[in-house]
């Protein structure tokens, strides 16, 4: 590197859990003003933070660090480095879905842990079978009852009576018709939604409620949203889902990850951990 002030970045690199990151990682380190000044860093990440010195600084230490760790997502950051000092970058990153390792609770565990009394309930109630469900599908239930039976959804999972659909970030269950007159008193903790258009379609045999049956909490990212519906028997349900495709987006904003495609519920996963403090009983490898 060429003769100037240095100072000193440190990496502090950790996963959703707030976990150090061990494995693979590849820095790009783009000066914004001399672009000879450009260098890559190659290594491995042991657990603890990576300190990276006589990086060139002030007044040419506005650097764009691009930041691939193996099984994580792509982020890129900024670095104004001042002269014999140095810069932290805590960064928290999330797993990238395809090379996501899940590890699910096995159906044993599901029917003997107190932790999943009432999804055992709803299980056994149920056409689907937890057993056979795809992995994003058991992704996909495990984010939605983690969610509905936290405080801040006020645990509306214990009106569920069944689930007969499971997608990657979505559920439809039949639920209790008491759900619907409770989920529009909490006013404050479940904002109404209007019709939007093809979004919260049923399934056949069910129609929604009205133009107004679609509630949303207030959640800056990871909302939860309940739209309900009836059949001819008068049973109600709900589709429930987690996000959509801009909410997820203006979380990856929010945490610089560079993000394309659908909702994901490994995606979910990581934003129910990080942003609402949500374990949702399994874990991404």
């Amino acid at each position: 590197m060429p003769e100037t002030n240095t100072g000193t970045v440190v990496c502090d690199f950790r996963n959703a859990y707030g976990e150090p990151i061990q494995g693979e990682v590849d820095l790009r380190f783009r000066n914004l003003r001399v672009q000879s000044m450009n260098f890559r860093h190659e290594t491995e990440l042991g657990g603890e933070p990576l300190r990276l010195t006589g990086v060139p600084a002030f007044p040419l230490g506005l650097w764009q660090v691009d930041i691939n760790i193996k099984r994580f997502r792509f982020k890129s950051v900024f670095v104004d480095l001042p002269s014999n000092g140095e810069r932290v970058l805590h960064q928290t990153f999330f797993v990238r879905p395809s090379e996501a390792m899940p590890v699910f609770p096995s159906p044993d565990l599901i029917r003997s842990s107190t932790r999943w009394t009432e999804l055992s309930r709803v299980l056994d109630a149920s056409p689907i079978v937890y057993a056979s469900l795809e992995p994003q599908q058991k992704a996909g239930l495990l984010n939605m009852f983690a969610k509905m039976s936290h405080e801040s959804a006020h645990n509306v999972f214990r009106e569920v009576v069944n689930v007969f659909v499971v997608k990657p970030a979505r559920i439809y269950a039949r639920v209790q018709p008491e759900l619907w007159d409770r989920i529009r008193a909490l006013t404050q903790q479940f904002h109404e939604q209007g019709d939007n258009g093809s979004l919260h379609k049923f399934l056949e045999g069910w129609t929604r409620l009205n133009e107004h049956a679609s509630f949303k909490t207030p959640d800056k990212m990871g909302n939860l949203q309940l739209t309900f519906a009836k059949n001819e028997q008068d049973h109600f349900a709900v589709d429930a889902d987690l996000d959509d495709h801009q909410g997820l987006q203006h979380a990856f904003d929010v945490i610089k990850h560079k993000f394309s495609g659908d909702t994901n519920p490994y995606d979910i996963h990581d934003v129910l951990v990080k942003f609402h403090g949500i374990d949702p009983g399994y874990r991404l490898y």
